[in-house]
């Protein structure tokens, strides 16, 4: 009946569970309606809205997650912690109930059931039982309905000299509305490990309640709607002071309503945050005070970036799980040095730049020498190794396609392994070329632009033209060079003098020769051992000879001597 129906109110229909959303009419239908939001999201017809209006809105975002039901359904009933457990392991005070059941035929014969009357007496001893698991037996609370403060402290008395040795306990998928219901069972069960709670839409109310629970180590919290406001204040380090594994998987966490707030758990070593909608870093700001090293899972999130504004730095993490991620690109990595300084274990399976880049392994392994394991695999010294030889190679053509000193430095902070590499297996002679043309080309417009600068277009000095004098090795034991700005038109003899004087050397004994950028060397003939003398073999010697004394007269052209 509407009268027994409320908002949030939690409830059953053929075993599907459902959360109530709206309780009144619906335009163009007799009678009284709940609008209830599924569980499970492709059970139902619409989105909350019939006929062009919206009557309510649902959590999940899939287009039929809601249906219209009429208030005269009936409803399977809910189940308190102990009901349930005579339902899901049997009875104390049933009778034998391997006897009641149903023959059970193989082949069109009937088999004898051996041991099963055994274990099925094991089960009935409640207390034993180390994992408890009542996921879908609508369970609502630790007693039964109606709800008062003497039938839960009856219970909860009950379950605490039962002394039940359960360290695994599975809640999910039941009828839970408030953590109030979920705490009571839990508090009784002073032996709890690991609570499993994976259900829809529990109202938060765990603020006001002061329970620890000292032995629980992990705790999964999937799917339940939570945002990171709820999160801090139910897991805080004074009820959970030695919790290690949170899993907050499939929840909408949004962005705290406190900038400066900080998850308070200081035990936690693995926190899971699969397909929690994390677009940026900087929604997780929360976590970069966590004093010991964790493991985070960011699995299946549309995160296509690790840089953040301002500059973001989780000290202790230590393991990095971007499975799933919207990462596209190598230069997505790079702020993984910075923002992950202790790294050492990073997942990057199934992402672009996994599945479209065939070196992307090496490239990574390359750029982060700090990681010990890639994608569950350990990184053995070889394939480092070849790693780096080939970041070595990537980074020296990235290094002679740049055609400017700033793109030059743009790459080189770009990848900060640079000079280690270079330590380690040498700068590339090719590198050593362009440094020393870059070089010589800025002397040579600093020498022009300087003598543009001195002199006038019409004076004298603008006709001036720079020269660069070297001493070969024969003239000299330490050959040296010099720079001049010389007139275009100059005696020889004026020119021998000035170089004589530049270089302390008599002038008159000087060989001059002028040689230009364009150097174009003669291969030298490579005979062949095999050949045989032949007189088509002296008219081809002609024809060599001839070649060999044009190209000689071309390379005299070339040079002036003085």
């Amino acid at each position: 009946m509407v009268s027994e129906a409320y908002p949030e109110q939690r409830l059953s229909y053929d075993g599907h569970l459902c959360t109530v959303r709206y309780i009144g009419p619906v335009d163009g239908i007799r009678g009284l309606w709940l609008g209830v939001e599924w569980d499970n999201p492709t059970r139902g017809k619409h989105d909350g809205s019939h006929g062009g209006k919206r009557y309510f809105d649902c959590l999940s975002k899939e287009p039929k997650a809601a249906s219209f039901v009429r208030t005269s359904k009936p409803s399977d009933p809910p189940r308190d912690f102990l009901t349930a457990l005579g339902v899901k392991y049997g009875s104390s005070d049933a009778p034998n109930n391997s006897a009641a059941l149903d023959a059970i035929f193989i082949g069109g014969k009937e088999v004898e059931e051996v041991g099963f009357h055994y274990a099925s007496q094991r089960l009935l001893v409640w207390p034993s039982l180390r994992i408890i698991s009542l996921d879908g037996f609508r369970l609502n609370g630790i007693c039964p309905e109606p709800f008062s403060e003497q039938s839960r402290g009856i219970a909860f008395e009950f379950i605490v000299n039962s002394q039940f040795s359960c360290q695994e306990l599975d809640l999910s998928r039941n009828l839970f509305e408030t953590w109030g219901a979920v705490i009571d069972i839990c508090s009784a069960l002073q032996w709890l490990r690991y609570l499993n709670l994976r259900f829809k839409d529990l109202r938060s109310e765990a603020k006001d309640l002061e329970d620890t629970f000292i032995l629980l180590k992990r705790l999964n919290l999937a799917n339940t709607a939570l945002k990171w406001d709820t999160v801090l204040g139910l897991c805080t380090r004074e009820r959970f002071p030695d919790l290690q594994i949170l899993t907050l998987a499939f929840n909408p966490l949004g962005v705290p309503s406190n900038p400066s707030s900080s998850l308070s758990i200081t035990s936690l070593s693995w926190l899971d945050l699969t397909s929690c909608d994390i677009t940026s870093l900087q929604a997780l700001a929360l976590l970069s005070e966590l004093p010991n090293p964790f493991t985070l899972v960011l699995r299946s999130n549309p995160l296509a970036t690790l840089s953040t504004n301002p500059q973001l730095v989780f000290r202790n993490i230590t393991s990095l799980d971007l499975t799933s991620t919207l990462l596209a690109k190598i230069s997505d990595l790079f702020p993984i040095p910075e923002t992950f300084p202790l790294l050492k274990s990073l997942q990057t399976s199934q992402t672009p730049l996994a599945t479209s880049h065939s070196s992307s392994r090496l490239l990574t392994i390359a750029y982060l020498p700090q990681l010990h394991t890639l994608n569950n695999t350990t990184i053995p010294d070889h394939e480092r190794l070849n790693a780096e030889i080939y970041y070595h190679r990537i980074i020296t053509s990235l290094l002679l396609a740049a055609e400017t000193p700033e793109q030059e430095q743009r790459i080189l902070s770009e990848h900060p392994q640079w000079p280690h590499l270079c330590t380690k297996f040498g700068e590339p002679e090719s590198i050593q070329a362009k440094k020393r043309a870059s070089h010589n080309q800025t002397q040579q417009q600093a020498t022009d632009n300087t003598a543009k600068q001195e002199y006038p277009p019409i004076s004298l000095g603008a006709h001036l033209c720079t020269f660069t004098f070297h001493t070969s090795a024969p003239t000299t034991p330490n050959p040296k060079s010099h720079t001049l700005p010389l007139p275009l038109l100059i005696d020889i003899y004026a020119l021998k003098g000035i170089v004589g004087r530049t270089f302390s050397l008599p002038p008159m004994s000087l060989r001059l020769i002028y040689e230009t950028e364009e150097w174009d060397p003669v291969p030298a003939a490579k005979p062949d051992e095999n050949d045989w003398s032949c007189s088509e073999d002296e008219d081809s010697s002609d024809d060599e000879r001839e070649k060999s004394r044009k190209r000689k007269e071309r390379e005299r052209r070339r040079r002036k001597m003085w």
